[in-house]
């Protein structure tokens, strides 16, 4: 049962992804492309979670959670750009 949900759930997260390299190749503005690649960094750990339950590798959970910092700092530092034009002051 739960590798049928995992199955199911793996192919919505890949059909997300595949519309939000969409949004990023036609973004008609810079912050729709920046959602769209948090969304799709979104969407990677969740694919490698369910990896991760589907295959029993524990190590893979690190990933998850480098993956979700990196792309934290990564959307807060490109909002910030956005909004003041630097980085650093």
């Amino acid at each position: 049962m739960i590798q049928g949900a995992v199955q199911i759930a793996l192919v919505m997260l890949i059909a997300s992804t595949a519309l939000s390299f969409y949004r990023l190749a036609k973004g008609p503005t810079t912050p729709d492309r920046i959602i769209a690649a948090d969304n799709i960094a979104t969407n990677l750990t969740g694919i490698l979670a369910l990896f991760a339950i589907q295959t029993g590798e524990k190590l893979i959970i690190i990933a998850v959670v480098a993956l979700t910092i990196l792309s934290f700092v990564a959307t807060a530092v490109l909002a910030k750009f956005l909004e003041r034009g630097k980085i650093i002051e």
